[in-house]
């Protein structure tokens, strides 16, 4: 996983490309067990990296290819994804940090370092999270499983009787209003 020394970003600032493996990606993600998707290809990476002020930023772009599981049939697909990232990163030390407050889309593109060094790895990791779907489909019309006998929809019907959902809700549909 790549690192950088903060004592290495010249003043005009440095351009970087790395990549990782699937292998290091994948012992990386063994550190979170509530992870459930595994990188299918490697992750590619690259950032313009300066200096302003005590803060980084960090700009340029993350592709890889995941291997997700479809919230409707199960199956697992593959997901391609390009994303931006961008992110302020500003020493821990001297912040303040209030016990509540809301935040802005500002503050959702920052982060925090600590030390002498970034992990510009596991930066670019964290934008992969950022983008993977919440509800991942391995396409739009996947019709998923009868809830009855299992069968995938989208390579067959069933022969299962389909009961009409009533709603306590329903009553309402039958409200005129004037």
């Amino acid at each position: 996983m790549l690192t950088l020394k903060l004592d290495d970003i010249p003043e005009e600032g440095i351009d970087l490309r790395w990549v990782e493996d699937v292998d290091a990606l994948s012992d990386y993600l063994g550190g979170f067990p509530e992870i459930d998707f595994e990188f299918e290809g490697p992750l590619f990476s690259e950032a313009r990296i300066r200096k302003v002020g005590h803060s980084i930023l960090v700009k340029g772009r993350v592709t890889t290819t995941l291997r997700l599981r479809c919230v409707r049939c199960l199956k697992e697909f593959s997901y391609p994804l390009t994303s931006p990232l961008e992110v302020s990163l500003h020493p821990v030390k001297g912040v303040m940090f209030p016990e509540e407050i809301e935040l802005t889309r500002e503050d959702l593109e920052s982060n925090f370092f600590e030390g002498g060094e970034l992990h510009l790895s596991e930066i670019a990791c964290e934008q992969v999270f950022l983008e993977i779907p919440i509800q991942s489909l391995c396409h739009e019309t996947c019709q998923g499983l009868c809830p009855y006998c299992g069968t995938d929809l989208n390579l067959s019907s069933c022969a299962c009787t389909k009961e009409k959902f009533n709603s306590a809700f329903g009553v309402l549909k039958q409200l005129k209003l004037h």
